[in-house]
């Protein structure tokens, strides 16, 4: 495609977008009810096709594996690595979950990006009845794939992070105001986007978090995606670093990351503790490309950083999936979003890195301000020597009772039931299926 056929391409998705947002979600709610009877008529499979980032963001194989062993589903995952990212980073993401699904006897469709192939037109070639996405956002996705093809179908949203942040960004995108079902973790994720969102919500409903069935299951992943040193002597202790990617931390909901100041710390953090501790470099997904980008950075420094991290004898890189290192780690440093929920199911001490950490919790619901509280906070890197020396290496562990009332409180899954047990009820009651 020439630019001036991309660029025509993102301006209809523009207009299109403004439209839905502004009056075209009235009408899905009659297109879905629509297409529902239709599917009832035919009385065929129903169609139901996942949309794949990369596999750090996968949280949704119970449910492929709930609707794979039902007969009136049929399922398909279409690898379509983010296209914001730089072609590494893409290629590394495809070749993760080419690995992952296969392993996993998932179908997929391909994407050669490394033969310069063009995606597949999801609508014309797989003509799928439901549509999953994990993320909502304008440009995550290739424009043959972009959520405008299916606004005639049903469109599922299931976030793969725990939303924390209580702003309109999170629960008033045209995708959210247009899917037919927006899958969250609970009822105050519910309560925010009837709030916050146009269609005050209507579509949502609370089924549990869609990495809570993975965490508790107590099952190894061995899916790939991770690379990791020699096993850890079980004298030294291994901590995870794990940077978020908004390198500007202007002050904004979304900007948090501490990497800039930490990147040299931790390092030398690193090569101080060879012989007690093992830290494993736990990236964002989009540091490397922001990184590419950074004035003071670029491709050549960024890919050397992540190299070090690789060859030091007590570090790894991790870069795929990550919830065997969770469970196996004795501690976490981190500045991640999704991480300040996540990683408290596993009961380990964790020091959330902030400079401000009353601007971060000030944009947050319940749920969030609380798993914050049940953080050791670092706002200077000598904060982070101390957790390292006092909490992790000497097993001053002071918030653990913090932790433990935080996931009585919110995280034990509803119902008794698993996030995808709940989704896919969800989806035979709604479609009417026999």
């Amino acid at each position: 495609m020439s630019n001036w056929g991309r660029k025509l391409t993102i301006l209809h998705q523009r207009i299109a977008e403004k439209w839905l947002y502004r009056w075209g979600y009235r009408c899905c709610l009659k297109q879905q009810q629509r297409y529902m009877a239709k599917l009832r008529a035919q009385q065929r499979p129903v169609r139901v096709v996942f949309v794949a980032l990369n596999v750090a963001m996968w949280k949704y194989q119970g449910l492929v594996d709930l609707l794979k062993a039902d007969p009136r589903f049929k399922v398909v995952v279409v690898l379509s690595p983010g296209i914001t990212y730089k072609p590494e980073q893409r290629l590394r993401d495809l070749q993760q979950m080419r690995q992952f699904f296969s392993m996993h006897e998932v179908d997929f469709v391909d994407w050669r990006i490394e033969d310069g192939a063009q995606p597949v037109d999801i609508r014309r070639e797989l003509k799928p009845d439901v549509v999953f996405y994990m993320q909502p956002y304008h440009g995550s996705y290739h424009p043959r794939h972009c959520f405008l093809h299916f606004t005639d179908r049903l469109i599922a949203y299931s976030p793969y992070s725990y939303l924390q942040v209580q702003v309109p960004y999170n629960y008033d995108n045209v995708m959210q105001n247009v899917a037919w079902r927006c899958y969250y973790a609970n009822d105050y994720h519910v309560a925010d986007a009837r709030r916050l969102a146009r269609n005050k919500g209507v579509n949502a409903l609370a089924v549990g978090y869609t990495s809570a069935d993975e965490y508790l299951s107590g099952e190894t992943e061995n899916k790939g995606g991770a690379e990791s040193g020699a096993a850890t002597p079980a004298a030294v202790k291994t901590l995870i670093w794990a940077p978020h990617c908004t390198l500007a931390n202007d002050g904004s909901a979304f900007s948090r990351s501490n990497f800039l100041m930490m990147a040299d710390y931790m390092v030398g953090l690193a090569r101080r503790h060879s012989n007690d501790l093992h830290i494993v470099f736990k990236p964002h997904p989009g540091l490397l490309t922001e990184l590419y980008m950074h004035t003071e950075w670029g491709k050549e420094r960024a890919d050397e950083y992540y190299g070090l991290w690789r060859s030091m004898e007590n570090t790894s890189l991790a870069d795929g999936t990550f919830i065997d290192l969770f469970r196996e780690s004795d501690a976490m440093v981190h500045d991640s979003g999704s991480f300040v929920v996540d990683y408290l199911y596993f009961n380990h001490p964790v020091m959330y890195v902030s400079q401000n950490i009353e601007r971060a919790k000030g944009y947050v619901n319940e749920p969030g301000r609380c798993a914050y509280d049940a953080h050791y906070i670092g706002r200077t890197t000598a904060d982070v020597e101390h957790f390292v020396d006092q909490v992790v290496l000497s097993g001053h562990d002071t918030m653990e009772p913090v932790r433990k009332a935080f996931y009585n409180r919110f995280l034990k899954p509803p119902g008794g039931h698993t996030t995808a047990q709940n989704i896919y009820a969800d989806m035979v009651n709604t479609l009417c299926l026999r």
